[in-house]
């Protein structure tokens, strides 16, 4: 099988040798600027800049109207109390609760129920009994 002939190496121009009086021959690559740094790193440079770190994001804070969090009548207690004590382990359930600046509802798989920290644990996170504002039960496991 016959070798793959090489195409000859031209000998540099005059300003290739000024630009690169090593001798080095730039490949070109698409990833390379003409000064061989890599193209990302040269971009940072114009990169917007953030003189107010976590301005914007106090702002978005400060738009939020909280909800003021509603007391529970003992009858509406005393039911959730009951629903609680028949929840197990692996229940699908979906609970109404305060957080920080109003009601929200979600559904997952109950971990488990700590009466004596006053704790409901889903898989994701741990929901305070005085926060509860409803429980529905939705599958069993």
């Amino acid at each position: 099988m016959p070798k793959p002939k090489q195409q000859p190496v031209r000998p540099p121009t005059a300003f290739e040798r000024l630009a690169d009086p090593e001798g080095r021959r730039r490949a070109a690559d698409p990833k390379l600027t003409a000064n061989g740094a890599v193209r990302a790193n040269r971009a940072a440079q114009f990169m917007p800049f953030a003189a107010l770190t976590g301005y914007y994001e106090l702002v978005r804070k400060q738009e939020i109207a909280a909800e003021p969090k509603c007391e529970l009548t003992e009858e509406k207690a005393l039911e959730l109390s009951k629903k609680l004590e028949g929840l197990k382990r692996g229940d699908l359930v979906r609970v109404t609760y305060y957080d920080m600046y109003g009601y929200r509802s979600r559904t997952g798989i109950l971990d488990e129920v700590l009466p004596a920290f006053k704790l409901l644990k889903l898989r994701d996170i741990a929901i305070d009994f005085d926060d509860i504002q409803g429980i529905e039960l939705r599958g069993r496991a």
